[in-house]
């Protein structure tokens, strides 16, 4: 018998209407570990609904079609036709280039100098068009195949891409020099670092205890002539107040706060119960239409 999916999490307002989902957009982030997906009435500039579906024992990404497949089981209108899909692919393998040094016939050259060789992938990259820069990326090709299957006119982005240009839009002329962000994901985070209004700093760290997570921000603040005395982090993605990462960073650091909502968006009452800062790309990956 077939392995069923339930969500983990479901709200939608009761506006939902499946037969009217070509007048809504759909914003999908996946990774191996898990997919959530929100949908957003452009007519009512409101989000009306958001699901999301954890995947256990996964061991690469060549598994994640028939995962989607049992997604569109439980939820029929996932893969029905929509006015826009983005969709943000979350992994480890993407590098920055300055758009002025990138040439797209190099493109292999660039990825390959800082990420492994991805067998079964393609090699792929977004404009950052706020920040002017290219993100360049490897994303497995049984993902792109099964996207273009379900939403042929799907927008897709790497997962630092949406990351680094929301950010960009929505705090570029709202943070000081001393604004750090953080943005927590399964064994890993992201910091991104504005200096001057611009992108100055984005990496990856992978970690295995609460140990090295607060190394690896420490270091990182000090070489960023930062100081944890007086540095505002700026909390996103997968943390709780319960988490060991959460400790850490209350120990150590002094000024910090989780993300706050972007308010040029509605939000239906059903979803005031997330905890926002868990969902903040998903929540504005379209802005990098």
């Amino acid at each position: 018998m077939a392995l069923q999916l339930t969500p983990y999490i479901s709200y939608f307002d009761k506006s939902f209407k499946e037969s009217l989902t070509r007048n809504y957009t759909l914003s999908i982030q996946l990774c191996i570990k898990g997919l959530v997906f929100t949908v957003y009435n452009p007519d009512k500039n409101k989000f009306i609904g958001i699901e999301q579906y954890n995947f256990y024992d996964i061991d690469n990404a060549d598994q994640l079609p028939s995962l989607l497949g049992k997604v569109l089981n439980n939820r029929p209108s996932f893969a029905f036709p929509y006015k826009t899909v983005f969709l943000t692919y979350q992994n480890k393998y993407s590098t920055l280039i300055p758009e002025p040094l990138f040439n797209e016939n190099k493109k292999n050259l660039y990825l390959g100098f800082n990420q492994p060789f991805q067998e079964n992938s393609r090699i792929v990259f977004d404009k950052l068009k706020n920040n002017q820069g290219i993100n360049i990326y490897y994303i497995p090709n049984p993902v792109v195949e099964k996207v273009k299957d379900f939403w042929p006119n799907a927008n897709v982005l790497h997962f630092s891409t949406a990351l680094i240009e929301s950010l960009t839009i929505n705090f570029k002329n709202k943070t000081d020099n001393k604004s750090l962000f953080v943005n927590l994901r399964n064994n890993c985070f992201d910091l991104v670092y504005f200096k001057d209004s611009k992108l100055h700093f984005y990496n990856t760290f992978d970690f295995n205890t609460k140990e090295d997570f607060i190394y690896f921000l420490l270091i990182s603040i000090d070489k960023l002539m930062l100081n944890p005395e007086d540095v505002n982090l700026i909390i996103i993605g997968n943390i709780n107040k319960t988490d060991s990462s959460y400790s850490m960073i209350n120990q150590y650091i002094k000024n910090y706060k989780f993300i706050s909502r972007n308010d040029n968006y509605g939000y239906s009452y059903i979803l005031d119960e997330l905890k926002y800062h868990s969902y903040y790309t998903l929540f504005n990956a379209m802005q990098c239409e």
